[in-house]
């Protein structure tokens, strides 16, 4: 082996003599840092801030709300029509308990007052499968039948919920309402007349009454009912027009015109009594109407005018027949 260089020889003996002091600290155990003493609890949670610089972006727990109380926040969204929370709140429930058939009750109904008439059709299938006996899931099924204009199958709802029940005016109302909407006039007045007396406050069964009656040309009985609906809601628009028309049908004329004035709409109220004047030939009364609705509303020109074109012509034709 050749002799090494001086320098190297030095670097060698070095490394020779470090080594073994390199290896002792080696293997000896580091000791421990010291703990952090003293610290306060606002200081120890700044201190932990520092190795946690972006705590909002942490996913929080899911909140844990009692079971009573989340159908009662779903109670209170439905009260407010505020459907989409109400069905969380419901569904969330029917997840560890999904034989309450009450909230499938609920859901039904939210899905039918949204418009989701499938959806609410097989929710409240459900329910009568498991609770024959629950009336007013036959009433929701039953308006979900009427919405989607499948009359009959309403019909034989509410009619097995008045098997049941003849005394629950609401039932006899929608009876009446799909007799009604369904062309059968005369079955619809027997219901309506009923649910009338069961519940003489409720405006929308005095309204549907007079529907039935106008529908039959009834128009002495339609005007009965429309003025006992006047006393409930004397502005109400929607009665106003239907007594100014069975009264026009009637020819009392100035007391349609006072009618269809109370409906609030000026114009359309002289329009509306410039037609009865033409439909009962008198030509000339009924252009002064279309001319009156004109000058009242000049949005309102097109139909009055054309009105007005027609009665003219009629009032020529009149005239020269009369020559």
């Amino acid at each position: 082996m050749p002799a090494l260089p001086p320098l190297r020889r030095l670097v060698t003996a070095v490394l020779i003599l470090t080594l073994p002091l390199l290896a002792s600290q080696c293997s000896k155990k580091s000791p421990q840092a010291p703990a952090v003493q003293g610290l306060t609890p606002d200081q120890a949670e700044k201190f932990q801030a520092l190795h946690d610089p972006w705590p909002d972006q942490k996913p929080k727990p899911p909140e844990q709300v009692p079971e009573d109380r989340r159908e009662a926040l779903g109670d209170l969204a439905l009260k407010n029509r505020n459907f989409e929370n109400a069905l969380l709140n419901y569904l969330q429930v029917l997840q560890e308990h999904p034989e309450r058939y009450d909230l499938h009750y609920k859901v039904g109904v939210i899905f039918l007052l949204s418009g989701k008439l499938e959806a609410a059709q097989k929710e409240l299938a459900l329910v009568l499968v498991h609770r024959p006996e629950m009336l007013k899931a036959h009433e929701a099924m039953g308006l979900v039948h009427l919405q989607g204009k499948q009359y009959p199958l309403a019909i034989d709802e509410f009619q097995y919920v008045l098997a049941q029940d003849p005394k629950r005016a609401k039932t006899q109302h929608l009876l009446g309402a799909a007799f009604l909407e369904s062309g059968r006039p005369d079955r619809a007045i027997l219901a309506l007349k009923t649910a009338t007396r069961l519940d003489p406050r409720q405006l929308s069964s005095h309204i549907a009454l007079a529907q039935a009656y106008l529908q039959q040309k009834d128009y002495p009985h339609a005007v009965a009912s429309l003025k006992q609906a006047q006393t409930l809601a004397p502005q109400n628009q929607k009665v106003n027009q239907l007594l100014g028309r069975a009264l026009g049908a009637q020819k009392q004329y100035p007391q349609a015109l006072e009618a269809f004035m109370q409906a609030g709409d000026e114009a359309q109220a002289y329009n509306n009594i410039g037609v009865f004047f033409f439909m009962d030939g008198r030509y000339e009364e009924a252009a002064k109407c279309f001319q009156r609705a004109m000058e009242l509303r000049p949005t309102f020109y097109q139909e009055a005018k054309t009105n007005l074109h027609r009665a003219l012509e009629k009032m020529q034709e009149t005239r020269k027949d009369g020559s």
